[in-house]
């Protein structure tokens, strides 16, 4: 959704907009409804004034609604029935015929702009280009098969399309060490890869590290694989190269389980591999393994009716590793087991010219029993990506289209099958341990990220103990964040380091329904059960020291803004909507077994964040937070706590009062129209003032208080938006 974005871009965008909204108005009527659209365009620009996130979608929908219902007589008067007729109509089929292909031709030509943009980029000076020998990318036509064993049988097999792109470096410092080139795509326009969509989300920590020393080429492939293997103990020098091994986006879209990260050493030798897995909720969690982790007693693989490709003497042809299972990614699997992996090198040696695809993953229960066996093998040639004419890649597309797009219906079609006909229990989605990523934020949860850093900055300042505090945000423009208290000269206790690590982002949206900071650090990370935790934190021994009396001395160090009685009454409505956040997941098990029923009677005041943005420090986004944490509460009393469905909500009455306006608007059309009266500017330059003009109105129109009426249902939608308020 737009955003009424502040500064020269805001303003262009906002005007736009208006423009957009109020042109079917200036067609249709010329300046005979400039009364009303001069109150309507005064209440939009005190809503984008004031950053209101929804003017921009409340103009379009003006705009919109207006053609739409005057849409027979903006057609007459734009074939010139009005105008004239000034313009043929054999000109205007011409101009119709050949706006198409020109715009088209300008499409393609920028096109070709940017790929030879791209394709000239010259590495910084000091830097030699990297030559080793490496493998191509490829297109594989593959199968993918899974066969469950118990408690219930269950298998299923369909084509899958992966791809495999080399991930290099694109040059050598004078110091060794190997850079990227930036690239954050690899592929076609029709199928390609993203580097936001692999491995960490954001910049990680050392990767702040590394933007700190003056290197900008952060962003892309191998700049990323390089500081992910960094963080988990990998020199450099341990490894040259990668090949990705993934389903790409065809035509933009893409659905991933799984990815396959070949790591190979300057000896072009398969040394590691990752598995990039993701689930069906958006989070994720990468597996990096060295072929070290094998059990001799590990179960046999399962034979899923499909033959082993052919053994390869040259080289190392097959990777074999076993890890512990911590990610949830089917609901009628525990967190618990283990994963066996036998994977075939696809290139033994750097010159193969005909890889293929067969990896064999098997679920190991706790038990030590093999429960579960997926397999993606190749069932053809590779496919190089660069000899591929243009006859060629359109029956490919026509050929392969299809495979992504279902993968996605494919995997909740064989869920139903396990849970209406084989009735498999269904365990609920644990929370993600801080080894794995949560899924990316919303918009909600990043302003509330951002008032939850101030709040926090604002402790640690107010703590009688000196902290440092290393925030793991789980917000991937800003992952980590370091807050100190400010050094007192003269004080020499040792600062105490803390790390938070928020697993989820839901973790804000859940910390603002509680009344006490103690009480949401202890619900959400302390005193429950591991799978409910949305923080992690190093050590909670400190948590009494962080929280004595900084929260009251935080909340009473700022003078609070201000309001008016009816900005006072919002908050109140805030205060009286609070409730506790959704239900987790898991119960945390209690030392009696008798059915008690527990009930909050407390009567909740302002919270200690509710407080912090109440005040001086926090007022120009305090409007923001309120708006979004009462959104919040309603959603959690009354909708089951799917904001999803207030939003709707809102923008059905912001629908329905457009409506009202326009239809004020077009009876404000009939009645001038009826009365002959030929515009306000016109009727005003006339008579040589504007009493005539108002004379005019106020003949048409009866009287005052039936003109306000009308004013005020045209401007209903803002006046809607500047009663929820903004401080």
């Amino acid at each position: 959704m737009w955003t009424a974005a502040q500064g020269r871009f805001g303003l262009l965008s906002f005007s736009v907009c208006c423009f957009a909204a109020l042109l079917p108005c200036f067609i249709l009527d010329g300046w005979r409804s400039l009364p009303l659209l001069i109150i309507w365009a005064f209440g939009a620009a005190i809503r984008w004034h004031w950053g209101d996130a929804q003017i921009m979608i409340d103009c379009l929908m003006f705009g919109i609604g207006n053609a739409l219902w005057e849409r027979r007589a903006i057609q007459e008067v734009l074939a010139g029935k009005e105008w004239g007729a000034t313009v043929s109509a054999g000109s205007r089929s011409l101009i119709s015929r050949l706006v198409g292909p020109l715009a088209l031709l300008a499409c393609l030509f920028r096109w070709r702009a940017n790929r030879k943009n791209a394709a000239i980029k010259e590495l910084p000076n000091g830097v030699t280009p990297w030559t080793q020998q490496h493998p191509k990318a490829r297109i594989f036509p593959c199968q993918t098969k899974h066969a469950r064993m118990f408690p219930k049988r269950h298998a299923f097999e369909y084509t899958y399309l992966q791809c495999g792109f080399p991930i290099i470096p694109a040059g050598i410092r004078g110091d060794g060490e190997k850079i990227g080139d930036g690239d954050s795509r690899l592929g076609s326009w029709w199928l390609q890869i993203k580097a936001d969509d692999y491995l960490t989300r954001g910049i990680s920590s050392l990767g702040l590290d590394y933007l700190s020393r003056g290197d900008d080429d952060v962003l892309g492939f191998y700049n990323k694989l390089k500081l992910y293997l960094r963080e988990q103990h990998v020199d450099d020098a341990d490894w040259s190269y990668a090949y990705l091994v993934t389903a790409p986006r065809f035509f933009g879209y893409a659905f991933n389980p799984v990815s396959f990260w070949y790591i190979y050493d300057s000896e072009n030798q398969l040394t590691k591999m990752i598995l990039e897995v993701n689930n069906t909720f958006g989070e994720r969690r990468m597996y990096l393994l060295d072929g070290s982790n094998v059990s001799p007693g590990t179960p046999p693989v399962v034979d899923i009716h499909a033959p082993e490709m052919n053994s390869i003497t040259s080289g190392k042809s097959r990777f074999t590793d076993m890890w512990m299972k911590d990610f949830h990614v089917s609901p009628f699997n525990s967190r618990k087991g283990s994963y066996v992996l036998k994977a075939q090198n696809p290139f033994p040696n750097v010159a193969y010219d005909a890889p293929v695809i067969d990896n064999t993953i098997t679920l190991i229960s706790s038990k030590n029993h093999a429960k579960l066996v997926a397999r993606l093998n190749s069932t053809g040639s590779a496919i190089d990506m660069e000899s591929m004419d243009l006859l060629q890649t359109a029956r490919f597309v026509a050929s392969w289209w299809w495979v992504g797009l279902l993968t996605f219906p494919r995997i909740v079609k064989e869920a139903a099958q396990l849970f209406y006909k084989r009735s498999l229990h269904v365990w609920f989605r644990p929370e993600v341990a801080h080894t794995s990523i949560g899924r990316s934020p919303t918009s909600t949860e990043i302003e509330l990220y951002r008032m939850f850093k101030e709040f926090i900055w604002n402790v640690v300042q107010h703590s009688r103990e000196p902290f440092r505090i290393m925030l793991h945000t789980a917000i991937p423009n800003e992952p980590l964040v370091g807050i100190s208290k400010t050094h007192i000269p003269g004080q020499t206790r040792p600062v105490k380091e803390l790390e938070l690590r928020v697993l989820t982002p839901a973790f804000y949206s859940r910390f603002a329904h509680y009344a006490y900071i103690s009480e949401a650090l202890n619900r959400e990370c302390v005193f429950t059960d591991e799978k409910n935790r949305t923080l992690w934190m190093s050590r909670p021994e400190l948590l009494p020291l962080l929280l004595e009396k900084s929260s009251s001395a935080a909340t009473q160090g700022w003078p609070t803004v201000k309001r008016s009685w009816l900005g006072e009454l919002r908050w109140t409505i805030m205060r009286k909507l609070r409730c506790a956040p959704a239900p987790q997941a898991y119960d945390v098990p209690r030392s009696s077994n008798a059915q008690v029923t527990m009930e909050d009677v407390r009567s909740l005041p302002f919270s200690e964040l509710d407080e912090h943005a109440r005040s001086f420090r926090a007022h120009q986004s305090s409007g923001q937070y309120r708006r979004i944490v009462t959104k919040l509460f309603l959603a959690q009393r009354f909708t089951l706590g799917f904001t999803e469905v207030i939003g709707i909500l809102d923008l059905l009455v912001r629908l329905s009062l457009t409506c009202l306006g326009l239809f004020q608007l077009v009876v404000w059309r009939a009645r001038m129209v009826g009365a002959d009266i030929p515009g306000f500017s016109t009727k005003a330059f006339q008579a040589g003032s504007w009493d005539a003009c108002f004379k005019d109105i106020h003949g048409v129109h009866g009287q005052w208080w039936w003109l306000l009426g009308m004013t005020a249902a045209v401007s209903a939608c803002h006046m809607y938006g500047v009663l929820k308020g903004y401080k």
